[in-house]
Parts: structure tokens; C-alpha cells; sequence
């Protein structure tokens, strides 16, 4: 089994780089049995933070890999490219400042092959979370709001979790349909993956809201979330896989497809 690690990173380089060689590094070498490789995807990053970023990769083992500079600051934008330049069976993608404990990967690995898609709930009532500040608590009780009046999506409780896992040809499918940039990416995704009926689980993480990493101000951020969730839904069509499309995503394994008629 093998696991691409995507990691889309803004002005953060000192802790990546730090993450990665004191947590990540170590935490996924431990898992016997498991091939990986680490993709950074930058975005909108400083010239200094890009420097910093480039030096600091000489320095890791040849499983980590830089992709080229993006000047424009889209967290969407970053994710899609991760999952286009990943060669795996499946795709984990979580932040750089990893607000999400790894150890929720320990309730995904045995499960890898049962399900097309692993979503990270901060939700759930087996969660633990760090108290966040009003902006914060706001910004997600509106924006949970929202995805659940547009979309009532079954079986998705948190889609801005960054904490998520996919199998590669469900995720590579969706990324090729993805048309959303911002912050609303994750609800597309989700979208796209309940439309077609891929199965889903939502996994309790351990989360720790961290005030250092990059934020866009809450009225700007809800305006423009509102926005995208406009578009996604007019998009719907586009989303919807053919029967051939959608066999030719489980032709790689035995899989029963009727779940998917």
C-alpha cells in the first residue's frame, strides 16, 4: 500500500519543516508495511518563505518532494495540484501546521482499501478539540450552517476539517472537476464524493486550533464562502460520473459496483 502525503503550506516554512522532520517523518516511518511519500505544495508564499522552504528540503530524505511555486495564495488551488501530482493508492491531506494530531491516520490505515474516502470530524463526539477563540467558533457554526441548508449532505459532518484521506483514482476524478480555489474546495470535494455515492467515514480527530497559521478575516472569508457554495451548487451536473467513468475507477480492485447504481 502506498500513501502520498499532501501538504499544501503559506508562509510557513520554518514549521513545516520542523513538522516534518520532528512529527511527520517519524510517525508515518513507524508504520510497517506502508510506502510513502511526502508531496508540499506552496502557495502565495513569500520570496523569503520560499527560500527558506528550498533550502531546507536539501536536507530531507528523497520521499519528500517540493512542488514548483505558486504565486497565487489558494488553499483549493494547492490541494488539487497535491492530488494531481501524486502515484499512490491513496492520498492523505492535512495542513502544515498539523492543527490535526496524526494519530487519527491510526483509525484510517487498517481500514485503507474498505472505503473511498475518510473525512476528519472535529464534530463527533469522540473529538477533542482546544477552545477557539469567537471568531473562530463563529466562522464554523456559519459556515457548517450553510453546507448543511444547501447541501444536507449524508454521512459529512465537518467538511473544513484539512484532515482527509481518498483513494487516488476517486480523489484524481474529483480534482479534475474541481473548479473551486478558496476555502469552499472541501465542500465541492465532499459533494462530489456523496453524489456519486463513494463510501465514507468520518473519522474523530484530535484537533488543536493554532492562531499562528494563515486566516482570512471572517467577513471576507463568509462572503466569499457564500459565494463558492453558490457556484457548487450550480455545478452540479458536472460532478456526476458516468456508469463507464465510475467502473473505471473500481476496475483496480474486486469491488462489488452496485452501491454505486
Amino acid at each position: 500500500m502506498k500513501l502520498s502525503i499532501i501538504i499544501p503550506v503559506k508562509d510557513q516554512s520554518e514549521a513545516l519543516l520542523n513538522n516534518l522532520k520532528q512529527k511527520v517523518l517519524p510517525f508515518f516511518d513507524s508504520k510497517k508495511g506502508l510506502t510513502y511519500d511526502v508531496i508540499v505544495v506552496p502557495n502565495g508564499s513569500s520570496e523569503q518563505q520560499r527560500k527558506l522552504l528550498e533550502e531546507g528540503f536539501k536536507a530531507l530524505p528523497a520521499n519528500c518532494h517540493l512542488l514548483d511555486f505558486d504565486p497565487i495564495g489558494a488553499k483549493g488551488r494547492a490541494v488539487r495540484r497535491g492530488l494531481l501530482a501524486s502515484s499512490c493508492d491513496y492520498d492523505l491531506v492535512f495542513d502544515a501546521d498539523l492543527a490535526t494530531d496524526l494519530r487519527a491516520f491510526d483509525a484510517i490505515l487498517p481500514r485503507l482499501g474498505e472505503y473511498d474516502a475518510f473525512l476528519g470530524n472535529r464534530d463527533d463526539r469522540r473529538s477533542i478539540t482546544n477552545k477557539r477563540p469567537l471568531l473562530r467558533k463563529l466562522g464554523h457554526f456559519v459556515s457548517k450552517s450553510m453546507v448543511k441548508v444547501r447541501f444536507g449532505m449524508k454521512g459529512v459532518g465537518d467538511t473544513q476539517c484539512g484532515f482527509k484521506c481518498f483513494r487516488d483514482p476517486v480523489a484524481k476524478a474529483m480534482a479534475k472537476r474541481q473548479m473551486i480555489d478558496g476555502i469552499a474546495y472541501d465542500v465541492e470535494h465532499c459533494y462530489f464524493l456523496c453524489l456519486n455515492k463513494f463510501r465514507l467515514i468520518s473519522i474523530p480527530v484530535i484537533w488543536l486550533n493554532d492562531e499562528k497559521g494563515t486566516s482570512i478575516p471572517f467577513a471576507k472569508s463568509s462572503k466569499e464562502f457564500s459565494k463558492d457554495l453558490g457556484r457548487i451548487k450550480k455545478n452540479r451536473k458536472s460532478y456526476i460520473l458516468t456508469k463507464q467513468e465510475k467502473e473505471s475507477i473500481y476496475a483496480d480492485r474486486s469491488v462489488s459496483y452496485t452501491h454505486l447504481t
